[in-house]
Formats: structure tokens, C-alpha cells, sequence
């Protein structure tokens, strides 16, 4: 039996023995590179097996580890084997430590582990520690890297380059290549001599940088890599950047890769549409790539393909893909501000066409950048719309006017000023003003802008005033009042106005008559003389939205918006959401300081007519407060500010179909006609269908005739009216509306003018050419 004792004894747990380790730490000999901080290393061994973080520094604020110094320090840890990596790490984030290299001796191994890099949150990658990996001092290795950038880059990339290279036996750490002046620009080829551990034979490398510089898109061509017993290259061809492409800041690179099958050769037909400018002098070295998804084609001249306006040509290539961009422009190595206007590129490939819309000049007037582009097909591009407006002064211009607008983001192409709205190709006459649709890439929020004319022509001498421009619900005004001439400067840069908020109180009465009430959103644009305001609805925070806009409501409003100076119309708009999407809305008042407004609307908006345009009746101010002193009853009534109306007679010729005649002879239907000008619009007037000839209207002077709407009210007889053309003559002023639409009871549709067709007429040879000259 065997023999127990109810005594316990304690137990006694073995002591990991601990060996002595030597440490040896190069600081390297860059300015500022000494560490105050606490320093801790990490000795990692066979199957992960590591001594932990052991504090290398007597205090907090040791500073042993000074700018070109060596410390040899001695320390006991666990024995892990042979050492293969280290994570060393400082914690000084004021002040950037450059390590150079970090050698331990244990076990009679002396393994060396090279860092060369930073560890500073303002450089390299921004991290405090880094992973090392070692090899014995007999077995270091010295790689000679070769980096190529791309035709595709426009400017030098400064964010910091790395590359890590994976071996048979281990990998590197990132090593970061840092050129001694600045590279990794257009074209470009850097080397750099590296010594660290030794991978054996390199099996893959990943390349990247940090993205975080100012220019952080990248377009790397190839890397090549030496060693003392063989040479590597890697072909790249892509843009590393976030918003390019994969949008990846790195790639990894493989050596095995099975080599592709011989390229399928496609033909590429390439258009190049340009614009007639007068010229003085010819651009010869212009240039263009093509990417696509698997591969691209490298930049090649157009010096052998530029004969005329319409440039056509073909170009063999291996496939690349599915085209994504093209860049296209040219270095002015003369710095002679060359300029070219280029409108458009067709590519045709494998029955599919991609349409590129350039629409601007490529000039280096602005900087390199400013004389090349790179688009991306219309249906792949994410640009926006900008709403130009230009307020012309006392004198004129025949030149070409180019405008660029500088965000907080990005800049836009530069655009030339050619053609307004309505399709017509721009003329800058004096005391006017003109209106353009641009579009291009979002820029955020707009800065400056820089505007100007080239001094082309007869008139060289140009008054400009303002400029107003609309992005999204944005809104910019940027006041010039300058001469833009060869002697004073043909272009500004501007800058936008501040702006000045004022309090809008909104008074809405919505009609009696049942099913008046709408629960959609109602939303509202105030025009002034000086601005506008972005659109806003119609909502508080102190009251439920289903309370507002009933049947025979009065509903109030306060904003402070922008101050648009005199209102001269507002926008209402009725988002067609909620169950009953149709709004009766009678009038509209607004009080904006001392002025009072009144629109008089009594109309229907639903789904037809979603919005509507308002001027205002007579201005009046509110009563003054009673003073103390005795005042005439006359003296205290409110005031009535009339603002001056100029009238105008309006001559209209209205065609009808020709099913017109034998449809509607018998009935004279509610067709009426509303003008809209860059001044305001006239009321609803009446047509009357049955009169021959033209039909006179005396009323408000809209300006300049920019759109108009032709509608039919109520009626008991259920009229279709087929129109086919209708001329609105306003002094010397004709504008023609192409309708061809047919207008039923209880519909209203808007029409702008129609483009009038100009003669072709031959170009002086001698004259004109290609749209290439100089600007100054």
C-alpha cells in the first residue's frame, strides 16, 4: 500500500536561463538625427521566438544614441538561437532618429542588421519602429537598384519611394531610395547603391511609395536590379496612385512569371479634331499616349500626322485593353508660350469608338503642366458642369479668351471661351453679357481663377468687368474692372469676392381652393443684381414639416443667406416626393432688411411644371418706427419703391402645322406665351390664335431673349395646338424658337433659341492654320 502524506509541498518553477547579447547601434551622420527618446529592441529567433522589448536607454531623456555616434551596450535576454529579425523602435516623436544599422553578437554569430532609413513621423513612411532582417557580416549584399519613370508623369514625384525584395531565404526591410536632388520626374532614370542583408536569390520585389507629397501619382515605367550574380528587370507601365487605375500606392513584382504568348497587333484609327486660330508660328513637337487596361502605348510624335483641322491616322500596337485615357500635348523647350486649341480625339479600335472631349488650349503660359492633358473617354469621366457668366465693359475684343479655374483640390483644363449657351459661337461685345456651360473635372473649392485674352486680332484692348461662376450648389463672384491689354497684361488672376450674409424672411400663402396642399419639398433660388444664392428649401427645425403648405396657408421662413443685392427673380421648385406632389402656390414674399418683395404666382406646380421662375411687383420698404417728434400722418405711411421698368414692344410670328387648320378653326384655346430674359420675364401673355400676321405686346423689357414658355390653361374644349416655329422680334433683335411640338390643355414646355446656320465660307490659307499660335 502505498504510503500519502496530507502535507503539500510548494512548488518550485525553473528560471529561464538568460545569456549576455552585444549590442552595437550606428546612428547615422544626418543633420538632426539624435533620438531623446527612450529606445526598446526586439530579438526574434528560430519559430518566432523572441526575447521581447528590452529598454536599450538608462532614462527617458537619454540621449546616447547622438548623430553619428556608435554605442556598444551589453544586455542579458533569454537565448532565442541564432538572431533573424528585430523590431527596434524609439519613442522620440519631436525629434527624427536616422538608424544606420543595428549588429548583435550571441551564440558566436555577429549578425548585422541595416537599416539606413529614418524613423521620423515627418519622413520615410512616419513610423517610430521598424522590422529589421539580418545576415552575417561575412554576408552582406550590395544591390545596385534602377528606378524608370514614365512619359506619363507631369510633375516629379516627391512623396518618399520604397522597395522591399523577397529572396530565398529571407526578405529585406523597406528600403527607402532617396535621390540626392530631385527625381523621379518625366522620363527619368535613377540608380542607387544599397548594402543590407543578403536574401539569397531574389524571387519577387514589391515597389511603392507613401503618397503622401504633394504630387503622389506616380507613373512608374521599370525597375532594374543588380546584384554580383545577376540582373533583373521588372516591367511596370502603371500609375501608382490612389485615384489612378487600381488606385494602389504599391505593386508586387514576381520573377517567375511565365512569360505571355506574342501580343495580338490591333489597328488603331486615331481622329484629332483642332480649331482654326490665327497663327504665328507652328508647334512641331506634339505628342500623345495611349493606356488602356492591360498594357499601353508609349508616347509617340504627331509631327508625320498633323496636316489639317481633321487629322486622321493609324497606329499598329499590340492590344492593350480597354482604352482608359489618352495624354496628349508638348514640351515648349523654347519657353516661347506656344499655345494649341484642341476640340476633340476619336480613338477607333475592334468596332469600338471612344470619343476623348478636350475643348481647351494646351499652353505652358501656366506651367508645364498647362501644356499637356490627359483624358479619359466621356462615358468613363467624372466631370461636373460650370456655369460661366461675363459682364463685359466699354470696349471689345476679336481675340480668343481662355479661362482657368484654380480649386483646393485640383485645376481645371484650360478653357476656350468660344461658344455660349445656346450653341453660337461667342462675340465680346462691348457693355454685355455673355454665359457659358463648361465642364471638367471637380476642382473643390474654387480659389483664384486666371482669365485673359491672347492678343489676337484687330481688337486688342478689353474692359472686363465681372465674372460669376456656378458649380454644383456653389456660387463665386470675382470683380475685375480692368483693362486686359499687351501693355497692361492680357490675363488676371482673380480672386473671389467675400460674402456677406444677410437675413431673408420668406412669406408662402398657399391657394384656398381644395386639393391646393402638397406634402413634396419645396425648394427656392433668390436672384439679385450682384449674385445668387445656392438653392435652399423651404424648412424649419421649430415646426413638422407636414404642418406647412396646407390649404390656405400663410407659412414664414427665415435664412441667412448670401446677399444677393436687389432681387430681381427667385426660382421655386416642388421636388414631386410625397403623396401628393402637386402644389397651388398664390404668392410669395420676401423682406430682406429694409426692402419688401412680392411675386404674385397663382400657380399650379406638379409633375409637368416642377419649378417656375418669379420677378418681383413694385419694391416697398416697411414703416419707420414713430419718432419721438411730432411727424405728419403723410410722413410715417409706408413707402412704395418702384424699381425703374423699362417697357418694350415685342413683335411674335407664330407658323402652325398644317393639321392646325383643320382641327382647331372653331375654337381659340387658352395658348399663352411667357418671354425670359437676362433682366427678368414678362407675364403670362395671352395668344390669340386666329389672328394673321404679327401679334404686338407691350410690356416689361426682359433684355436679351434667352428662353421663352408656351403653354395652354384650362380649357372646356380639349385643344391640342401643333406649332411648328415661332419669332420673337425686339428691336432690331430676332430670335427664332424651332418648336415642332404639339401643346395639349394643362401643359407647358420651355424652349431655347435655335442655333442659326452660318454660311461656310473658305479660310485664308495664309491667315488661318490648325488653331496653333502664341499667347502672351
Amino acid at each position: 500500500m502505498p504510503w500519502c502524506s496530507s502535507k503539500t509541498t510548494d512548488v518550485i518553477q525553473p528560471q529561464i536561463a538568460k545569456i549576455d547579447y552585444t549590442i552595437t547601434i550606428k546612428t547615422g551622420d544626418r543633420e538632426n538625427s539624435t533620438t531623446n527618446g527612450p529606445v526598446y529592441i526586439n530579438i526574434f529567433g528560430r519559430d518566432n521566438q523572441s526575447t521581447g522589448y528590452i529598454l536599450l536607454t538608462n532614462s527617458p531623456n537619454d540621449k546616447s544614441f547622438r548623430q553619428g555616434s556608435i554605442e556598444t551596450l551589453q544586455i542579458k535576454a533569454i537565448d532565442i538561437g541564432k538572431p533573424r529579425s528585430i523590431i527596434i523602435r524609439h519613442e522620440d516623436d519631436i525629434n527624427g532618429w536616422f538608424l544606420d544599422y543595428v549588429e548583435i553578437s550571441v551564440n558566436k554569430f555577429l549578425i548585422r542588421f541595416v537599416a539606413n532609413r529614418w524613423l521620423n513621423t515627418k519622413k520615410n513612411d512616419r513610423q517610430l519602429s521598424v522590422e529589421l532582417f539580418g545576415s552575417e557580416q561575412s554576408d552582406s549584399a550590395a544591390y545596385t537598384i534602377e528606378v524608370q519613370t514614365g512619359n506619363e508623369q507631369i510633375e516629379p514625384l516627391d512623396s518618399p519611394v520604397y522597395v522591399q525584395l523577397y529572396g530565398a531565404t529571407t526578405k529585406t526591410p523597406k528600403l527607402f531610395l532617396e535621390p540626392k536632388t530631385a527625381c523621379f520626374a518625366r522620363d527619368s532614370c535613377e540608380n542607387f547603391d544599397i548594402s543590407t542583408n543578403n536574401i539569397g536569390e531574389i524571387r519577387k520585389i514589391v515597389i511603392g511609395h507613401e503618397g503622401n507629397g504633394a504630387v503622389s501619382d506616380w507613373h512608374l515605367k521599370n525597375v532594374k536590379i543588380q546584384t554580383t550574380d545577376e540582373r533583373l528587370k521588372f516591367d511596370v507601365n502603371k500609375w501608382l496612385s490612389r485615384t489612378k487605375y487600381d488606385q494602389k500606392l504599391s505593386i508586387e513584382l514576381n520573377r517567375n512569371e511565365r512569360r505571355p504568348p506574342s501580343p495580338t497587333i490591333v489597328t488603331y484609327l486615331v481622329k484629332i479634331q483642332t480649331v482654326d486660330t490665327e497663327q504665328t508660328d507652328r508647334i512641331d513637337n506634339i505628342e500623345m499616349s495611349i493606356q488602356g487596361s492591360t498594357g499601353q502605348i508609349d508616347k509617340f510624335s504627331l509631327k508625320d500626322h498633323m496636316k489639317s483641322d481633321l487629322d486622321q491616322f493609324q497606329v499598329e500596337h499590340a492590344d492593350i485593353g480597354n482604352i482608359e485615357s489618352i495624354t496628349i500635348g508638348f514640351n515648349d523647350d523654347n519657353k516661347r508660350q506656344a499655345a494649341w486649341l484642341l476640340e476633340s480625339v476619336d480613338i477607333e479600335t475592334k468596332e469600338t469608338v471612344y470619343h476623348f472631349q478636350a475643348q481647351c488650349w494646351l499652353s505652358n503660359r501656366l506651367g508645364s503642366n498647362s501644356s499637356w492633358i490627359t483624358i479619359r473617354p466621356d462615358k468613363n469621366n467624372d466631370y461636373i458642369n460650370y456655369s460661366v457668366s461675363i459682364k463685359t465693359g466699354k470696349s471689345n475684343i476679336t481675340s480668343n479668351v481662355i479661362l482657368c479655374i484654380y480649386g483646393d483640390k485640383k485645376t481645371t483644363k484650360l478653357f476656350p471661351l468660344r461658344t455660349i449657351k445656346n450653341g453660337t459661337k461667342v462675340k465680346f461685345d462691348k457693355d454685355d453679357y455673355f454665359e457659358f456651360d463648361l465642364k471638367d473635372i471637380n476642382v473643390g473649392r474654387i480659389e483664384k481663377i486666371n482669365i485673359g485674352h491672347d492678343g489676337q486680332g484687330n481688337e486688342q484692348k478689353w474692359l472686363l468687368k465681372s465674372v460669376r461662376i456656378e458649380k454644383n450648389d456653389e456660387h463665386y463672384v470675382f470683380q475685375a474692372d480692368r483693362t486686359l491689354s499687351e501693355n497692361e497684361g492680357n490675363f488676371i488672376d482673380l480672386l473671389p469676392l467675400e460674402k456677406k450674409q444677410v437675413l431673408y424672411k420668406i412669406t408662402t400663402v398657399t391657394n384656398s381652393a381644395d386639393e391646393s396642399a402638397t406634402d413634396s419639398g419645396v425648394f427656392m433660388i433668390i436672384y439679385g443684381d450682384n449674385d445668387r444664392t445656392k438653392q435652399f428649401q423651404l424648412i424649419t427645425t421649430e415646426q413638422d414639416p407636414e404642418t406647412f403648405f396646407q390649404k390656405g396657408n400663410t407659412d414664414n421662413f427665415e435664412f441667412n443667406l448670401d446677399d444677393v443685392g436687389e432681387i430681381r427673380k427667385i426660382n421655386v421648385r416642388l421636388d414631386g416626393k410625397g403623396f401628393h406632389p402637386i402644389w397651388h402656390l398664390d404668392t410669395v414674399r420676401i423682406q430682406k432688411g429694409s426692402e419688401i418683395y412680392k411675386f404674385n404666382a397663382d400657380k399650379v406646380l406638379g409633375l409637368s411644371l416642377q419649378e417656375i421662375d418669379l420677378t418681383p411687383t413694385p419694391t416697398e420698404k416697411p414703416s419707420a418706427p414713430p419718432s419721438i417728434k411730432r411727424q405728419s400722418q403723410e410722413s410715417i405711411l409706408r413707402k412704395i419703391v418702384t424699381p425703374t421698368i423699362k417697357d418694350m414692344v415685342y413683335k411674335v410670328s407664330v407658323r402652325f402645322g398644317t393639321l392646325q387648320q383643320t382641327a382647331n378653326d372653331d375654337h381659340d384655346g387658352n395658348l399663352y406665351l411667357i418671354i425670359v430674359g437676362k433682366r427678368g420675364q414678362t407675364k403670362k401673355m395671352p395668344l390669340p390664335v386666329n389672328e394673321k400676321g404679327e401679334i404686338e405686346f407691350k410690356t416689361n423689357d426682359v433684355g436679351k431673349v434667352s428662353k421663352i414658355f408656351l403653354g395652354q390653361d384650362d380649357t372646356r374644349h380639349q385643344v391640342v395646338w401643333h406649332i411648328d416655329n415661332l419669332v420673337i422680334k425686339r428691336g432690331a433683335e430676332i430670335t427664332t424658337f424651332n418648336v415642332e411640338r404639339s401643346i395639349e390643355a394643362n401643359t407647358e414646355i420651355e424652349l431655347k433659341p435655335s442655333p442659326i446656320k452660318k454660311s461656310s465660307g473658305k479660310h485664308n490659307s495664309n491667315k488661318y492654320s490648325r488653331g496653333i499660335h502664341f499667347i502672351s
